[in-house]
């Protein structure tokens, strides 16, 4: 009798710890970026929140943006109990800001927002400068931080909009 309890106790320790270690979700370790200057060619992760007022609604959220060669992951979130949007980006197309947008709001506003590409999109969150006359009516505003490469806010203003863009922390 002995001998069977001790087998069942060292069975369900085994389940135990069996579940424990499936379960798990496996994690990676982000690195914060180490240089001093931000390159558009580099492979980075970038996290940050948004809010995109309009005449009539605002809409805020947060991103996770992930760059590696040519393509962008995108992950905007509106609410951290509501599932995220996952967008899969190349830096060479256009990114349509009424993916921003929630289908409640979208209904009563003009469905043609601007589009920008998403390479100047990049550029813009990391502070570089871009060609404004490819997007006429677009005013950008950046706040730097002291001693920080990246700037801290970053606003893209129309006459239909106006998307204030926080950043958070930049990763290798």
């Amino acid at each position: 009798m002995r001998n069977y309890n001790k087998k069942s106790y060292y069975f369900i320790y085994f389940l135990i710890i069996s579940l424990l270690t499936s379960c798990s979700s496996t994690s990676f370790v982000l690195k914060p970026y180490q240089k001093s200057d931000i390159e558009i060619t580099d492979n980075f992760s970038l996290e940050g929140k948004f809010k995109l007022s309009m005449p009539d609604s605002k809409e805020t959220g947060y991103f996770f943006l992930k760059k590696t060669g040519n393509l962008i992951q995108m992950n905007i979130g509106k609410n951290y109990l509501l599932p995220e949007e996952k967008l899969l980006l190349d830096i060479r197309e256009n990114l349509d800001i009424n993916k921003l947008i929630s289908k409640s709001n979208l209904d009563g506003l003009n469905p043609h927002l601007n589009t920008i590409n998403v390479g100047d999109f990049v550029k813009l969150i990391l502070g570089f400068e871009i060609n404004l006359s490819l997007y006429p009516g677009l005013d950008v505003f950046r706040d730097f931080n002291n001693d920080e490469t990246l700037p801290a806010i970053v606003r893209l203003k129309t006459n239909e909009y106006e998307l204030i863009i926080l950043n958070k922390k930049i990763y290798e």
